[in-house]
């Protein structure tokens, strides 16, 4: 049997983790001299602390073992194993699986770079149980899942640039004018890295462009998933509100967790969109 991992940027509802066993291996996230595994701090928690803190939290990958635990006990059942990641050019998530891989000799794992993150992880996971579900061997739903990536769009806006300079996703300069002149730049995973597409002079004139990528792509590719995903702001319902006037659209909303709001901050808002082709 063909078994699903992923990691914990995927913010994947329990439910959904239950219902198809997906397996997480969870990213850690520091606070001082604290570290939790993402999953060991609930978001509320995690948010109090980020805006209370002088010292912003730090991020690290799962280690090596950190895989094999995760990877070893679905090995002995006999299971291949679909394992989804965050692009492996903002983390050494993937090197750490890629080293557990290694270190167990086998040819029964895949791994899957979603060449973003959050919305990606769970739109190829369901996308792959789909797919295992109709009977497909495990190389060609490996295969499919993985040319899936080139179907996923995305933008996002964060309220706030400091964390994602300090965090080292963001030239400091930019991060540094952008705050001086109120500049908000329209930002995306572009080839697995955080680019910025556009600026604009304002929070509400970003959020229009959002809006325009969405009916760009329902225009031009088919939305067949969109999903909202966001810290935790006030503003989300009313951004969904607006995303549904753009056409007949069912709009998902995920709330992300420790990992990528110490990037993005308390506040933020984007768009992940699974397109038709």
């Amino acid at each position: 049997m063909i078994k699903i991992v992923v990691d914990s940027t995927g913010y994947i509802p329990k439910e959904v983790l239950e219902r198809h066993d997906i397996k997480v291996v969870p990213l850690k996230i520091r606070f001082g001299n604290e570290e939790f595994k993402e999953r060991d701090i609930s978001v509320e928690e995690f948010y109090r602390r980020l805006v209370s803190s002088k010292e912003l939290p730090k991020t690290s990958q799962p280690s090596p073992q950190d895989f094999i635990e995760v990877y070893k006990p679905l090995l002995d059942e006999g299971h291949e194993i679909l394992s989804i990641h965050l692009s492996q050019k903002i983390s050494g998530t993937i090197n750490s699986a890629r080293i557990a891989i290694d270190t167990l000799k086998t040819d029964r794992i895949r791994i899957v770079d979603s060449q973003s993150t959050t919305f990606s992880l769970r739109f190829l996971a369901e996308y792959a149980i789909s797919l295992i579900e109709r009977g497909l061997p495990f190389e060609k739903v490996f295969e499919e899942t993985q040319n899936t990536v080139k179907r996923i769009y995305n933008r996002f806006v964060l309220y706030q640039l400091r964390y994602l300079v300090e965090g080292g996703r963001l030239n400091k300069a930019e991060g540094l004018l952008g705050e001086v002149l109120n500049i908000k730049p329209v930002l995306s995973f572009t080839n697995g890295e955080v680019k910025v597409e556009s600026v604009a002079r304002s929070l509400n004139r970003a959020k229009e462009v959002l809006l325009k990528f969405v009916k760009e792509i329902f225009d031009t590719k088919g939305i067949e998933r969109l999903t909202i995903i966001h810290g935790i702001n006030r503003d989300v319902e009313e951004f969904v509100t607006k995303i549904k006037e753009t056409g007949d659209l069912k709009v998902e909303k995920l709330l992300c967790g420790a990992v990528i709001g110490v990037y993005g901050g308390p506040e933020w808002i984007g768009i992940g969109i699974l397109g038709k082709s």
